[in-house]
């Protein structure tokens, strides 16, 4: 019992579906509507989660609107306000924000294969992969602190699900592509131990998305 006492549950969600995902372009902090479809894929979790008889403690998520409106429409739901908290925004990109793929390889040629030669430079002159990963464990770490016991859940974004469920498994920058990638509403589920240890039980679990609204993309942030 005391195990499960120091321990914390995370249901972690990210955002629904917004245009620019639609497109395949690159979010990070800029702050993005949700679709409608983004409104509709949010509506179907918090409908599964209830059904589910789900019952948390808290709900926190990233300020960035995506993220928000997300969790205000399972909070509504579930009778959970949610806390907004800058930790969990996606990774600062700079100027690659609003850009496709091919258009940050094409405009920013060099800084593109430094890092696909495994650098960690600020993407677009925002944050490094390093800093980026620690802002999210330092906000687990915050909750363990605060939730032990308990089952919380966070609304965030792809890149920052996966960068977290990264440093879960133990693995370096490099193996990124090892995780999953993260569709819109994905419910991905992990243990968190006070000793550091994790343990994870589902990845990306989207089974409350029918065909109308499962929408798949190529640009987690």
């Amino acid at each position: 019992m005391g195990r499960l006492m120091s321990s914390l549950r995370l249901l972690l969600v990210r955002h629904g579906e917004t245009v620019w995902n639609q497109e395949n372009r690159w979010q990070g902090q800029a702050d993005v509507p949700l679709s409608d479809s983004g409104h509709i894929q949010a509506a179907h979790l918090a409908q599964r989660l209830r059904a589910e008889g789900r019952q948390l403690q808290a709900i926190y998520s990233s300020d960035l609107m995506r993220a928000f409106r997300t969790a205000q429409i399972l909070g509504d739901t579930l009778g959970v306000q949610p806390i907004h908290e800058t930790g969990w925004r996606e990774m600062d990109i700079g100027r690659w924000s609003g850009l496709t793929t091919s258009e940050v390889a094409t405009r920013y040629a060099e800084e593109w294969e430094r890092l696909r030669a495994g650098e960690d430079l600020p993407r677009g002159g925002g944050e490094t992969f390093a800093q980026f990963q620690g802002r999210l464990v330092g906000s687990v770490q915050r909750l363990l602190a605060r939730h032990a016991g308990q089952q919380v859940m966070i609304v965030s974004h792809g890149g920052a699900v996966r960068a977290f469920l990264l440093h879960c498994r133990r693995l370096e920058m490099g193996q990124f592509r090892q995780i999953e990638k993260i569709g819109n509403t994905g419910l991905s589920e992990v243990t968190i131990f006070a000793d550091g240890r994790a343990e994870i039980h589902s990845v990306n679990d989207t089974s409350h998305l029918d065909s109308a609204v499962l929408v798949g993309e190529t640009v987690d942030a």
